[in-house]
């Protein structure tokens, strides 16, 4: 489930953006500026690369606001094991797949960064103005 996603599509990738997750790393941009450009709009244009490559920098970031679907064939981001890191605010680094249920949601993620504090009752994803 990717909750208020927005969709750009391409020919042999899909690319969804969670702004709400996004903590500004600006990976995406700083590695594939021809894709990733926040003085466009759309900003996201997956016409501009080629899967492989669009894949490799979606992965790319940390708090799993990017994401992506192959329609190539090729097989969509998967990790053999999760790993989960903290960080020096407490925040919970992830990298791999994982469920999340939060309220009565059910989160699908590989990747996200979760906010250390078991007591809030605030959205659990970690973002830029924590």
């Amino acid at each position: 489930m990717r909750t208020l996603a927005k969709q750009y599509t391409g020919n042999d990738i899909d690319v969804f953006f969670e702004p709400k997750r996004c903590i500004h790393a600006a990976e995406c941009v700083k590695n594939l500026p021809s894709v990733f450009d926040t003085s466009k709009r759309p900003w996201v244009d997956p016409s501009q690369s080629d899967a492989d490559t669009i894949a490799r920098v979606v992965e790319l970031c940390p708090s799993g606001a990017l994401t992506y679907n192959r329609k190539d064939g090729a097989p969509n981001e998967h990790h053999d094991h999760t790993e989960v890191t903290i960080g020096d605010n407490n925040e919970i680094y992830l990298r791999g797949e994982a469920t999340i249920k939060w309220n009565d949601e059910t989160i699908y993620v590989n990747r996200a960064i979760l906010k250390g504090d078991a007591n809030t009752k605030e959205y659990p994803f970690y973002t830029k103005n924590n």
